[in-house]
């Protein structure tokens, strides 16, 4: 499996993410053989040495280094894979901007927010899309996923931040070569 990898910069800021495109959707072990090779690539970047015998799997699936004082995150849409590390709980976040809904967006609505005041505030500003995206991204770097609730996650009307059980995070969510992109971080104290 091919990948063509490139750095995107996340916006107002000195950091980047990492980025393999692959030619066509990738098989399950596929998937699993580019997250590590995307995973091994980051930590090198960062300054570790990691290879795939070094990253494990949560119960989730989810890529995870014991024993790093970094912490990173990938995402996975279609035929692109992106990452992410960082020295604090990170999670990131891909879709594509014009993906199918599968569900009626007014189910989906009320799935993603806590009362349709905070939906219609949300969408004055974001796609649902770029919402989806913000919100996944938070609850990645909390360590809870999807089964977090994406109704549980506030988006500020900036897009610079987020909360998710009284905690704040800071976020970045842009639009890039037909994605949206979603970076969020806990933040200390």
């Amino acid at each position: 499996m091919d990948a063509v990898w490139s750095w995107w910069s996340i916006p107002s800021t000195q950091r980047r993410v990492l980025v393999a495109h692959i030619t066509q959707p990738p098989t399950r072990a596929d998937q699993r053989a580019l997250s590590d090779s995307l995973t091994c690539r980051m930590f090198a970047d960062a300054g570790q040495m990691v290879t795939a015998d070094d990253i494990g799997r949560t119960i989730y699936g989810k890529p995870q280094l014991r024993n790093s004082p970094l912490h990173h995150s990938i995402s996975n849409t279609g035929s692109l894979s992106i990452g992410v590390v960082g020295p604090d709980p990170i999670g990131i976040d891909v879709e594509v901007l014009d993906r199918p809904l599968r569900l009626a967006s007014e189910l989906l609505k009320r799935r993603m927010f806590a009362s349709a005041a905070e939906a219609t505030d949300c969408l004055e500003h974001w796609t649902l899309i770029q919402a989806w995206t913000a919100k996944e991204a938070v609850l990645k770097a909390a360590g809870l996923g999807l089964g977090g609730g994406l109704a549980n996650v506030t988006i500020a009307p900036d897009g610079a931040a987020a909360w998710l059980h009284g905690s704040r995070y800071s976020l970045y969510l842009w639009t890039q070569e037909g994605f949206s992109v979603a970076v969020a971080e806990g933040i200390r104290g």
